[in-house]
């Protein structure tokens, strides 16, 4: 008997330490991620940079074995970042407007598995960006110099004789069919330090001026829409109508009147207005020192 007790006493006690000994392993236990995402602009235009950025908890825990950093911009795909100083940070231009809903996620690796038998977990915190078109270019009228520079990458210089001009050469929206319109000089000017009007210029060696600046036309309705008007040095009324015929119906003999208007006469030139939103844009084509021009001049509308 005192041997079958003794045997019984020596299963429960290996039991109860492996009981115990279950108990005591270790379960891997994280709290949830908490935070906001924060941008570095109060209104984001189409095109401008904004930084976007995640302050992470001062301390992560002895469960975590390691912690994955990403921004997820509009739902594409992960942009894995590293933190610095405690932050986590993404700077990104926007192509068009519209709401954006942008995460940010947090993927921890445990030592050990959590409570759910897991042995990583993410965390995922949201917030919706809106994002706006531009007034001219990426930039908003009255933006002061510092700001502009910021949107033009810091390429802008002032110019010698005018204070209040930065000019910069910058890729262009409008011609990039056209060869040697890819790119444009833009001239920035300021009021008060106020962005108040900038000007595009392109330089071409062309027999066809008036084929060449419609190719700029075409691009250019596409974002704003149909001209408001077309103004010509001279003879308005007929060239107008030469604009019509090959606009309506591609007539070709029109084409190649208004190209030798352009071409025959001293000092001949075509101006297209265009309105959208808060700007008045005019498209303009004349000779000057042996070169064709073509400048579009942006102001707010009044």
């Amino acid at each position: 008997m005192k041997g079958f007790l003794g045997l019984s006493l020596c299963l429960i006690t290996m039991l109860l330490l492996g009981a115990c000994s279950s108990d005591d392993a270790p379960v891997a236990n994280v709290p949830q991620l908490s935070g906001n995402i924060t941008f570095d602009r109060t209104r984001v235009g189409v095109g401008q940079p904004v930084t976007i950025s995640f302050t992470l908890p001062s301390t992560l825990g002895s469960d975590i074995q390691k912690a994955e950093y990403a921004f997820n911009l509009g739902g594409i795909a992960d942009l894995p970042v590293e933190a610095e100083n405690g932050v986590c940070s993404y700077t990104y231009a926007f192509r068009g407007a519209g709401t954006y809903p942008v995460s940010f996620k947090v993927r921890y690796i445990f030592n050990y598995p959590d409570a759910m038998g897991e042995i990583y977990r993410d965390d995922v915190i949201t917030k919706d960006l809106q994002v706006v078109e531009c007034d001219v270019r990426n930039s908003f009228w009255n933006d002061d110099l510092t700001e502009t520079q910021r949107n033009c990458g810091g390429k802008l210089e002032r110019q010698e004789g005018d204070a209040d001009l930065y000019a910069a050469v910058l890729s262009s929206e409008f011609g990039s069919s056209v060869t040697g319109g890819e790119k444009t000089t833009a001239g920035y000017f300021f009021e008060s330090d106020k962005l108040s009007m900038v000007q595009e210029v392109n330089l071409f060696d062309t027999e066809l001026p008036f084929t060449l600046v419609f190719q700029y036309y075409r691009d250019i309705k596409k974002v704003y829409g149909e001209t408001l008007e077309v103004n010509w040095s001279a003879d308005n009324e007929t060239n107008n109508a030469y604009f019509n015929a090959y606009v309506n119906d591609r007539d070709k003999s029109a084409l190649e009147a208004m190209n030798a208007f352009l071409v025959t006469g001293k000092g001949e030139w075509v101006a297209f207005n265009f309105e959208k939103g808060n700007t008045m844009m005019v498209v303009q084509c004349y000779q000057s020192n042996g070169k064709w021009v073509v400048r579009r001049t942006y102001k707010e509308k009044e």
